[in-house]
């Protein structure tokens, strides 16, 4: 059997087919999880705000109406989940050391882990001087790997600001790990 496309099989599962919606868990379930920890930082939260992400989908079938992909849209909704959350709990989201390293792959040899995990902590530390909105569209580019078209529906902002935004993370994020790569020379 052929595998559906995420949006065929939520148009299965909105048309009777309870079966089809676990595909859609099983495909995006796992990157949710993770894209919703960096934000709330405790995984059992994060399990949780995905879970309420599912059943806004399952509850409110009419509101995704194919203007952008599945995905997208359901990070949109699990973005709005989690700000909600941060909001009630008074956090702050940042980039945790696990995304780091996920970003960077994986390594071959102890040392090559070793300075990996330095590295790490590094980026994470600059990571962490940034806005809330630069930690967000430079997650959404580089871990989520989206679209500055899925980014833009998801933050609510122009491709244009997005554009913008992310071209200054990016550089605000240099000179912080230069700031960063100083003080590891120094030490």
């Amino acid at each position: 059997m052929e595998q559906r496309t995420a949006e065929e099989a939520y148009a299965a599962y909105c048309a009777g087919d309870q079966s089809a919606f676990d595909q859609i868990m099983h495909e995006f379930r796992q990157g949710l999880i993770f894209f919703l920890r960096s934000y709330v930082k405790s995984y059992e939260t994060a399990e949780d705000l995905a879970e309420d992400t599912f059943v806004e989908l399952i509850i409110h079938q009419g509101r995704f109406r194919g203007q952008s992909s599945l995905k997208t849209f359901i990070y949109s909704v699990a973005r709005h989940k989690a700000i909600d959350h941060i909001r009630r709990e008074q956090r702050r989201p940042t980039v945790s050391l696990d995304e780091i390293t996920h970003w960077q792959g994986d390594e071959d040899t102890p040392e090559e882990h070793y300075l990996a995990q330095e590295r790490a902590q590094v980026i994470a530390k600059a990571i962490a001087t940034l806005s809330e909105d630069y930690q967000e569209v430079l997650r959404l580019l580089y871990l989520e790997r989206l679209s500055y078209d899925d980014i833009s529906r998801i933050m609510r902002k122009s491709n244009k600001q997005i554009d913008n935004l992310a071209y200054r993370a990016r550089n605000t994020l240099r000179t912080a790990l230069g700031k960063e790569a100083e003080y590891l020379e120094e030490s």
